[in-house]
C-alpha cells in the first residue's frame, strides 16, 4: 500500500499502542513505531509496513533520531500519538521509590514534551494533530497511585495552556483520558476488578477515541472515554471570580509578567 503521509505512536509495543498503529496504517499512514524495547517495536512495525525505532521518551536528545527518519521518509507528518507512559501502583508516598518516582516523570510527562517540541514545526507545515495518551486520573484524585495521578493531571493542564495558541497554527493537541482499560498495566489488579464486575474500557475502545483526535474527527481538546459512553469532550468548571463573583475569564497569551528579575 503505499503511504500518503506519516504518523508517529510512542509506546507502540504496549496494547493500546499496537492497536493505535494498526488502525492508523488501516488509514494508509506510514506509522513510526517507537518503544523503549527496539524489538518489540519492530515486530509490531513489520505488521503493518512501517518503520521502527527505539526510542526512550525521556530523552531528549533521543528525539532528533524521530525527526531524522522522518526526514528521510519525505513524507509529511499528520498525526503524533504520545501514548507511553507508566504507573507506580503505589498509594504511599513514603513507600516511592525515588527512581521510580524520576522515571514516572520522564516517561509521563518529559516524553510529551520532548516529543511536542520536537514534532510540532512538522506539525505546522500539515495542520496536523498531537494526541496524548491521559487517563481520568488527570481528572481526578487517585489514592492508590498519586505519583501516576500527578503526571497525568499535568498533561492536562499542558494541553489546556497550549491548545489556543497551537490551534492559532492549524495543530490539533488533544488529550484522551480513559477509565480503567484492561491491559496489562492493571496487574495484579485485573483480577480483584473482575472479582467486584468492575466495567472496564478494552483496548479497542480507546484507540477509536485516540484515532479520531489524531485525524480530526474530534474537537475536544480533553475528551473522556467511559465503558457504554460514547468520547465525550471534558467541560472544566469556571474559577469563581474575585470580588465581583464573575467567572474568570480566560487569561490572554502574553501577560507583562514573565522574565523579570527580582530583588
Amino acid at each position: 500500500m503505499s503511504r500518503h503521509a506519516a504518523a508517529v505512536v510512542t509506546g507502540a509495543a504496549g496494547d493500546i499502542g499496537r492497536e493505535l498503529v494498526h488502525r492508523l496504517a488501516a488509514h494508509g499512514l506510514h506509522v513510526v513505531v517507537t518503544d523503549v524495547d527496539g524489538e518489540a517495536a519492530a515486530a509490531t512495525a513489520a505488521g503493518c509496513d512501517g518503520s521502527a525505532i527505539t526510542l526512550d521518551v525521556g530523552d531528549p536528545c533521543a528525539w532528533d533520531t524521530v525527526t531524522e527518519h522522518l526526514a528521510t521518509l519525505g513524507l509529511p507528518l499528520a498525526a503524533v500519538m504520545l501514548n507511553a507512559g507508566v504507573a507506580l501502583g503505589q498509594a504511599d508516598l513514603l513507600d516511592v521509590d525515588p527512581a521510580a518516582y524520576r522515571r514516572a516523570w520522564s516517561v509521563n510527562v518529559d516524553g510529551v514534551v520532548y516529543g511536542l517540541r520536537a514534532l510540532i514545526p512538522l506539525l505546522r507545515r500539515t495542520r496536523g494533530h498531537a494526541v496524548i495518551t491521559a487517563s481520568l486520573a488527570g481528572l481526578t484524585a487517585v489514592p492508590f497511585d498519586p505519583v501516576y495521578a500527578m503526571t497525568k493531571h499535568a498533561l492536562i493542564g499542558l494541553v489546556r495552556s497550549c491548545a489556543p495558541t497551537l490551534a492559532e497554527d492549524g495543530i490539533g493537541l488533544h488529550a484522551v483520558c480513559p477509565g480503567l482499560v484492561d491491559t496489562a498495566l492493571l496487574g495484579a489488579a485485573r483480577e480483584e476488578l473482575a472479582r467486584m464486575e468492575f466495567p472496564l474500557l478494552t483496548v479497542s475502545d480507546v484507540a477509536a477515541a485516540l484515532v479520531d483526535c489524531a485525524l480530526g474527527n474530534n474537537p475536544g481538546e480533553v475528551v473522556v472515554v467511559q465503558p457504554g459512553r460514547p468520547p465525550t469532550p471534558y467541560r472544566f468548571a469556571g474559577i469563581p471570580g474575585g470580588r465581583t463573583g464573575k467567572p474568570v475569564p480566560a487569561l490572554p497569551g502574553v501577560l507583562p509578567i514573565g522574565n523579570r528579575s527580582s530583588g
